[in-house]
């Protein structure tokens, strides 16, 4: 019974002494400068300091507990019935603050490190919106979306969209396929809101409140937020899309750029099977047309116009504009596609 009480009165203690800064070795390792009396003043033990949580070895009825497992952590009192709860409650009070206090000064290693690195986790939290591409943020957010939507999800579902543009599938796949990452598991349900969403007419002009949707889709229900995101999906593929036809030969497509107004201008000439495309940069940057027969290029080094053309196209086909903007960033795509009356 001494012994156990001697070894919670040290366990106590070990707690209530304050961190040596001093300390930089990892936790787990027994540093040698504490051999010797603690130099704060805050406790003297004659013994080389030991963590008791880290110690596997140590004759300790805390780990007795833990390690038999005939009761759970959360049930372990080391107080008899009838005392005052405040005291277990000040107990794991100071647990805390002391394993937080060692941790900051003696962060622990991976196996592989050989000195202790810090990866300051929370400015890498911080970085990660700044890997959403603010420079297409102000075009995205003027969407005519049913509701709000966070920048980085639009951002995650306009580089899908960059990314099914040019596959070779249905419209309805096209918008599954955008948005399956998000809802896994979920293929049936999405199937069949992607069969309402195309049901549905293309949403044009200013936008409206939707009758049935929250004020953002933060606050909808899962089936809402499958419905909305494939909604923002046809969205953002209409935007970056440019039909052209006999009766619709000209189309005139504003993209607004951290950079400034990107403008594209496409005409459509049926008698040739010839498209060409004007486009106004705000900055440096590059266009590219190209078909599986041809690629036409052209830059410039300041704001400016470009133009480009491709010819013997076949109808109904799509063929990727690709537009850059400053030399570090990724490039716009855009899908021309010249098409009959009938599609």
């Amino acid at each position: 019974m001494n012994k156990d009480t001697e070894a919670i009165n040290n366990f106590l203690a070990w707690l209530l002494q304050e961190p040596d800064p001093a300390i930089t070795a990892p936790s787990g390792e027994i540093s040698s400068q504490m051999t010797g009396s603690d130099q704060s003043g805050a406790v003297g033990l004659q013994t080389p300091y030991i963590d008791p949580l880290d110690s596997e070895e140590t004759d300790d009825p805390l780990s007795d507990f833990m390690e038999s497992g005939s009761l759970p952590f959360e049930e372990v009192s080391l107080f008899k019935p009838g005392e005052n709860p405040a005291v277990q409650d000040r107990f794991y009070s100071l647990l805390k603050h002391r394993l937080r206090a060692e941790i900051e000064q003696k962060p622990p290693r991976f196996p592989w490190e050989t000195e202790t690195c810090d990866y300051d986790s929370e400015r890498s939290e911080q970085a990660v919106p700044d890997k959403v591409p603010q420079f297409w943020a102000a075009q995205l957010q003027s969407l005519n979306l049913p509701v709000p939507m966070s920048d980085s999800l639009l951002t995650q579902l306009f580089d899908q969209c960059q990314t099914v543009m040019q596959l070779s599938l249905r419209e309805g796949e096209k918008l599954i396929q955008v948005v399956k990452d998000l809802f896994p598991g979920q293929s049936d349900t999405l199937n069949q809101l992607a069969g309402l969403v195309l049901a549905s007419p293309n949403r044009s002009g200013a936008a409206q409140p939707q009758t049935g949707f929250p004020s953002h889709y933060d606050q909808a229900t899962p089936a809402q937020q499958m419905a909305l995101s494939l909604l923002a999906a046809r969205t953002i593929l209409d935007a970056t899309t440019l039909r052209l036809s006999a009766a619709q030969p000209l189309i005139d497509r504003p993209w607004q750029t951290a950079a400034g107004l990107l403008r594209l201008s496409a005409e459509y000439q049926p008698q040739e099977n010839r498209i060409r495309v004007q486009a106004h940069l705000p900055c440096q940057g590059r266009l590219s047309f190209r078909s599986s027969l041809a690629e036409a290029i052209a830059q410039t080094d300041c704001a400016g116009q470009l133009d480009v053309s491709l010819s013997h196209l076949e109808p109904n086909q799509s063929y990727l504009l690709s537009v850059w903007l400053e030399t570090d960033r990724p490039p716009i795509e855009f899908a021309v596609c010249p098409v009959t009356e009938e599609v």
